[in-house]
């Protein structure tokens, strides 16, 4: 064989294994999309006051608030764009104490919002280090900042991150007001969508 033969062979050899290297590569890319697009449609989606059951947890919003401002008068908070404060209830149905994960926002683009991680200016709010026993039910505030329009809210199981199972609750975009939450007040604030009684 000659070694422009030999060349010629090589380069062949070549070419054909490079396209089924990226095949490969972009197999996993897409498999790693297509599982999470699986996960999010497999979710079930719940209205705000529903009970939304997720493995042994189940996640219910009281009320949805937007607020200009947070706190008590000369101590208060003002929000970039604006505080999306949930007032909500957890349940854990299971026989081992739980942990919830911080919670996020999803708009109708897809794009997701953390919630507010130090947030001890918030009135009720469930704390950074969240554990509920087995069978209690535990109730508390989260809050965002976050443009008014209307969102999806992500709820888990409290399992792995990547392995979790999700559901979503509706959250409508209500009144705003400019009314602080008082420091140590439990009390429903004004101007709030609360859910509907059943």
């Amino acid at each position: 064989m000659t070694q422009d033969q030999l060349q010629f062979q090589t380069r062949r050899g070549f070419l054909a294994i490079a396209p089924a290297t990226l095949l490969a590569f972009s197999g996993c890319s897409r498999e790693g999309a297509e599982t999470d697009a699986k996960i999010k449609r497999a979710s079930k989606t719940f209205k705000m006051g529903e009970r939304a059951s997720v493995g042994v947890l189940t996640y219910n919003v009281l009320e949805s608030t937007y607020f200009t401002q947070l706190g008590d008068s000369g101590k208060s908070r003002i929000p970039e764009k604006r505080f999306l404060v949930i007032r909500m209830s957890i349940t854990n149905g299971g026989a081992k104490e739980a942990e919830i994960p911080l919670f996020r926002l999803v708009d109708d683009n897809n794009a997701e919002i953390s919630e507010i991680q130090e947030a001890e200016f918030l009135a009720g709010w469930f704390g950074l280090i969240r554990k509920i026993g087995p069978t209690l039910t535990e109730e508390g505030r989260i809050v965002f900042d976050v443009s008014p329009k209307t969102y999806k809210l992500e709820v888990t199981d409290g399992g792995e991150t990547g392995k979790e199972q999700l559901a979503f609750i509706e959250i409508p975009i209500e009144f705003d007001t400019s009314e602080p939450i008082p420091a140590g007040s439990q009390a429903p604030p004004k101007n709030s969508q609360a859910a509907p009684k059943k």
